[in-house]
């Protein structure tokens, strides 16, 4: 019997549903204290966001002016080292500076000398000859000194100085100017007025420039020592382009300046007009002290900062009293069952208690793999099924039921150079006791490309250890090895920009250390020394930074020759006797066969250079280290052998490791990077051999690396038979093709890398050859477009040979793609056709 509405009314109302309403009272008032807590949450979080951001934005202002400051240090470096530099040299240092991209908001730099008025004549006169024949130093006053800007670059209309203007008839930039020369400070100055070629307000940070290049100790001797400025102008508004939080409209910033203890007055502003009559949530007044200048910068938030707390919480609001609203009509439809059957109620309750405990199983389940946003996948091996959950497919690009899943299907999905490496690493799980296992894979996208993902797994086995079932997860690693591409980008951006002050410090050390400025004095002289070593030590740790950036990115390119091993032992003792003799270490020659490696000689001396300047640095003065080699299953072997203290036993897993450096009790502190062995195992490994140690117990260690010896014999002439090329780079493939082709009664030359490739193919006519895609100085399809756009090679047949299927390989006449391995009888009956079509 259905109730009618008033009765329904009725019942809400009545007593008997007094639970339900205390439900609801309840509820409500939970969610009220609950949003309180997070509006007073999300207000904090704001607040501190808020603060950070500020402060963000002020030291960044602090380092964007810090890097124009260096720049005018560079430009006073050149000035002590060529002394008056022409209009040429000035205008080539500063073009080399690339001011716009690399100093944004800088407008000018320039040089102005002090002159004297007996001189004013004279400079005028050399200025005419190099600069304009219209240079004049002006306005006309009556000082005695004059400080005309007579080196500019660039030379525009926006520029505030122009060439010839006397800086210090000014009295703002005459008081700046002294106030920098007096104190050897940089000084900046804001200013716009009579005598500049723009009214719009600027900024001129000035540096003083002594004679001799060093500032005296007094004030008044470095007013009489004083040679000129060198100074940059900047406009306030490109100044700041580019600042982050600036940019996407976070904040608003204002910024007012003043002079020593002198007013205030606005100097730039980012906010508009609509803008000025909105009242900002936050915001924040921080002081700046920038070279003699009080800048007061003015913070606010924008809206898209504001937009970003407190935004959810009508919708909170919403589903709270919703959600109480539920609860309250389900407590109320309770309350009228309390009539039923005790026994149907019992069962009721225990079914819900099931039910919620499924739910909140599932929901547990549901959120954890949202929340990880991993897929779910399951094989069992009893009954020969696979599943795999939305997400799993989502990451390949498929939809749940686009393919049919046979067992099987994970080897299919499975990039081709991995599936039987993967296929190993499986066996021997399931043939061991490991119950949980973690790997990195590449699965083939429906699109064609390469998901990097995370495998993560649990093997159910029976009791006698064999598996019955394995389950586990899928992580995407897309945006993990995103991250680690743009931490290289960063590391190699870093490493650049730390190059340009750098060459600039060893620069002006060299001159100076190399005696072109004069004799220095010997306690000064050491201070120098002392800082060119450690520019050097610098520059090395940058070039390490880049040789492993090149390494991370595959950019690392390799020049192999053949390379007689005597000499290459012979040259890398020749370049690191000087840091031995330093040490007090005797470099002693081993024993050396007389064979030839196929390697690149300047990588390996770099490697041998990293065995050699770790061996001295770890030995006691007075001992030996010895460098030899020997032949070992095909390979040699290059040995060297310290004296030192040895690797400890907890050490010895790191030793390759990135900037791993041994802490061993009681050693010197060694200094170095801590990427020369790490760099060291890469270049190694990429000329195809393998790299290692041994270091018993208190007897120093011996560092070695194993090469493969260069093959003289690969070319086998038989008289009237036709002649192939083969292009492989690997040893054993190189040789099994030889093999094959040369049994079939074919005469073969063959070469490991492109450079070798176009040099046979200009000397000789071949019949066809073989290639590999992926050589190490370049890859194959460049090397068939060139034959392909070649007279004489236009009809060569060519057979690629690749490790994998390519999606996106050139379909060419006369090109026949085959795929590793490659059998005898599929290799010759493929250059069989393709000879015959020619």
């Amino acid at each position: 019997m259905s109730l009618s509405p008033p009765s329904t009314i009725r019942q809400l109302l009545s007593r008997r549903n007094g639970i339900a309403w205390l439900v609801l009272l309840l509820s409500l008032l939970v969610q009220f204290i609950t949003l309180l807590h997070l509006h007073r949450n999300e207000s904090r979080a704001a607040s501190q966001q808020f603060d950070i951001l500020t402060v963000k934005a002020s030291e960044a202002i602090r380092h964007r002016l810090l890097s124009h400051e260096r720049a005018l240090h560079g430009a006073a470096g050149l000035l002590a080292a060529l002394g008056e530099p022409s209009q040429r040299q000035w205008r080539e240092y500063v073009r080399n500076l690339q001011l716009q991209s690399q100093y944004p908001g800088t407008r000018q730099l320039g040089y102005a000398p002090v002159i004297g008025a007996r001189d004013r004549a004279a400079h005028e006169a050399r200025m005419r000859s190099e600069l304009a024949a219209d240079y004049r130093v002006h306005p006309q006053s009556g000082h005695r000194v004059h400080i005309p800007a007579s080196h500019v670059e660039p030379l525009t209309k926006q520029a505030p100085v122009g060439p010839g203007y006397d800086m210090f008839s000014h009295d703002l930039l005459r008081r700046t100017m002294q106030r920098a020369a007096r104190e050897n400070q940089p000084r900046m100055v804001g200013t716009a007025g009579p005598g500049m070629q723009d009214e719009q307000p600027a900024l001129l940070l000035y540096l003083p420039v002594y004679h001799g290049g060093l500032a005296p100790d007094t004030s008044s001797q470095r007013l009489q020592a004083l040679r000129g400025f060198v100074y940059s102008s900047h406009h306030i508004d490109h100044l700041l382009q580019g600042i982050p939080d600036l940019i996407d409209h976070q904040l608003a910033l204002e910024i007012h300046t003043s002079q020593g203890d002198g007013p205030s007055s606005p100097l730039y502003s980012n906010r508009d007009e609509a803008s000025h009559d909105r009242a900002p949530r936050y915001s924040r007044q921080l002081p700046l002290d920038l070279y003699g200048q009080n800048w007061d910068l003015r913070l606010q938030s924008e809206p898209p900062f504001e937009k970003r707390f407190h935004s959810n919480e009508p919708l909170l609001a919403a589903l709270g009293i919703g959600l109480s609203l539920t609860l309250f009509f389900y407590a109320s439809s309770l309350g009228a069952r309390n009539n039923r059957a005790e026994h149907l109620e019992q069962m009721t309750e225990h079914i819900q208690r099931n039910k919620q405990a499924l739910r909140l199983s599932e929901e547990r389940l549901s959120l954890a793999l949202k929340g990880s946003n991993d897929g779910l996948w399951d094989l069992n091996l009893e009954v020969g099924t696979f599943y795999a959950s939305t997400r799993a497919w989502q990451m390949l690009g498929y939809r749940p039921g686009e393919l049919e899943p046979p067992p099987s299907l994970w080897q299919r999905l499975m990039e081709p150079d991995e599936r039987q490496q993967s296929k190993i690493r499986l066996a021997q799980l399931m043939s061991s006791n490991t119950e949980y296992f973690a790997t990195e894979q590449h699965l083939m996208h429906k699109s064609g490309m390469l998901v990097p993902v995370l495998l993560r797994g649990y093997i159910l086995r029976d009791q006698d250890n064999r598996p019955l079932r394995i389950s586990g997860t899928l992580m995407d690693l897309t945006e993990r090895k995103q991250s680690e591409r743009l931490k290289n980008e960063f590391i190699a951006t870093l490493n650049h920009e730390l190059r340009t002050p750098l060459a600039s410090i060893s620069g002006a050390l060299g001159l100076i250390n190399g005696g072109s400025l004069g004799p220095v004095p010997a306690t000064l002289q050491q201070m120098l020394d002392i800082a060119q070593r450690n520019s050097q030590r610098l520059g090395h740790l940058i070039d390490d930074l880049l040789d492993m950036d090149k390494i991370a990115a595959g950019k690392m390119v390799f020049d192999f020759h053949a390379q007689p091993l005597p000499r290459l032992l012979e040259d890398a003792l020749t370049s690191n006797q000087a840091y031995a003799t330093e040490h007090d270490v005797r470099l002693l020659p081993a024993g050396t066969p007389d064979v030839r490696l196929w390697v690149d000689y300047s990588r390996l001396q770099q490697v041998l250079g990293n065995f050699l300047s770790n061996a001295i640095k770890h030995t006691p003065p007075g001992k030996c280290v010895w460098i030899g080699a020997r032949l070992r299953d095909g390979h040699a072997r290059i040995e060297v052998e310290d004296q030192g203290p040895g690797i400890t036993q907890e050490f010895s897993p790191r030793v390759f490791e990135k900037f791993a450096q041994a802490g061993a009790p009681g050693n010197r502190n060694k200094g170095g990077t801590g990427l020369g062995l790490s760099i060291s195992k890469e270049l190694i490994e990429r000329m195809g051999g393998r790299i290692g140690f041994d270091s018993p117990a208190g007897l120093g260690a011996t560092f070695w690396c194993e090469l493969p010896l260069h093959q003289q014999n690969g070319n086998d002439h038989q008289p009237g038979s036709p002649r192939l090329l083969v292009v492989e780079d690997e040893p054993d493939t190189g040789r099994m093709l030889h093999i094959m082709l040369h049994e079939a009664g074919y005469t073969v030359d063959r070469v490991q890398n492109l450079g070798l490739a176009r040099e046979r193919l200009a000397q000789t006519t071949y019949k066809a050859m073989t290639l590999d895609m992926h050589l190490p100085d370049g890859s194959g399809q460049q090397l068939i477009e060139e034959i392909r756009g070649t007279p004489g090679t236009k009809a060569l047949p060519i057979i690629v040979i690749s490790a994998s299927h390519d999606a996106d390989r050139a379909e060419l006449p006369g090109v026949q793609w085959l795929h590793k391995p490659v059998f005898s009888a599929q290799l010759l009956n493929t250059l069989q056709q393709l000879v015959d079509k020619a």
